[in-house]
């Protein structure tokens, strides 16, 4: 890695090793105004997928039960993620062409007084491919979930996951409702972070992400579940990289880390699914409707 942050490990690790090859996301030469933009679809990403998936019964039994599950997730990039209007902020410099973002292609440019300037260009990706897995367990109609990743070093690169659901099945206090009804609250943080000595290219991120859904569900025949479910979300990460400023057009700001904070677009979600039961094992696949649509399935041990 030369003079640039790059978030090839990131891209592993996110999307999959046939990306590896990908590298070179260069946000290095940005200045953070435009940083934030470049990489705001990747904080709603990082909402979309850590706020999926969480359940797929509203049922939550009174008696201790304990579910290990496997969840994958296929979220659809929007064309109007994969592009940022830049604005450079600077004398003369009007009106540049919209340039992509992380998951976009084609880069714009423009001639300034110090240059010719390049956009980086992004992934160049139609949908992000992801899985996770977690773990629940339940007692007097509340549910606890964990997901869980210790932060481990990968050569120069650290990575962790934390996150935890709180679940309570309210139809539990209404006798004779014909649906059950939960209510879950629900946070998940990513850490990413690259240090080879360099200052130079050190890359930090950090993804908190948030959720407050209320869900409800039908069984039939003791096996055919039907659930459905309206949630507030919101994702915030923090980046820190180096700025190199090739241009020398922010002399006040270039040459230095920076850090940025980058709000997610993602705020409520409308999801609809189904789920079968079989004994102790358990499969469902669902639908999200959010800024990314969202397909996530799962398989589960339910005991």
């Amino acid at each position: 890695m030369k003079n640039k942050l790059s978030l090839t490990l990131l891209a592993l690790i996110m999307f999959s090793s046939g990306l590896y090859a990908q590298v070179g996301i260069k946000v290095n030469s940005l200045p953070p105004f435009e940083a934030s933009e470049y990489l705001r679809p990747l904080s709603t990403w990082f909402g979309t997928y850590f706020n999926s998936g969480t359940y797929y019964d509203a049922s939550v039994p009174e008696l201790f039960a304990f579910k290990f599950n496997i969840v994958g997730s296929w979220a659809i990039i929007p064309e109007n993620q994969k592009t940022f209007k830049p604005n450079p902020q600077l004398p003369g410099v009007e009106n540049v062409e919209p340039s992509a973002t992380i998951f976009g292609n084609k880069a714009s440019y423009y001639l300034a007084s110090n240059g010719f300037f390049t956009y980086p260009t992004g992934l160049s990706l139609n949908a992000v491919p992801f899985g996770i897995y977690q773990f629940a367990g339940s007692f007097y109609n509340t549910e606890l979930m964990l997901r869980f990743f210790p932060k481990s070093k990968f050569e120069d690169s650290k990575v962790g996951v934390f996150g935890f659901g709180i679940k309570h099945d309210i139809s539990s206090h209404i006798p004779l409702i014909p649906v059950d009804i939960s209510v879950q609250i629900l946070f998940n943080r990513f850490d990413f972070e690259f240090d080879d000595g360099d200052f130079e290219n050190y890359t930090k991120l950090k993804s908190n992400n948030f959720a407050l859904n209320v869900h409800a569900s039908k069984t039939f025949a003791g096996m055919f579940i039907v659930y459905s479910g309206l949630q507030y979300e919101s994702s915030s990460t923090d980046f820190e990289y180096y700025f190199e400023d090739p241009n020398n057009n922010y002399p006040a700001i270039g040459k230095r880390i920076q850090s940025i904070s980058v709000d997610g677009d993602n705020n409520f979600r409308y999801t609809l699914g189904g789920a079968l039961k079989l004994g102790f094992f358990v499969i469902n696949a669902d639908v999200n409707l959010t800024k990314f649509t969202t397909f996530t399935t799962g398989l589960s041990l339910d005991f």
